[in-house]
């Protein structure tokens, strides 16, 4: 009996009905993940740059607004 999850069905199960914006984000996660894989080395801060440059206002936006308040959440010790 096999007991390893397959993880394959279990995405493709996992997001059946969930809304296109849902679904475009797994889509960015994937592509980040496959980046990751071909890459395999540590982005170096033009890469970052790059990156973030061709990201569309919404995205910009998700960015800023999930790093507003950075400092005073993780404050340097």
């Amino acid at each position: 009996m096999n007991t390893a999850p397959n993880y394959e069905q279990l995405i493709a199960e996992g997001i059946k009905g969930l809304p296109q914006q849902y679904l475009s984000e797994v889509a960015d996660f994937v592509l980040f993940l496959r980046r990751r894989v071909v890459e395999q080395q540590p982005y170096d801060i033009d890469s970052v740059r790059q990156e973030l440059s061709m990201l569309n206002t919404r995205q910009q936006q998700h960015l800023e607004d999930e790093f507003a308040d950075f400092d005073q959440r993780f404050p340097k010790e």
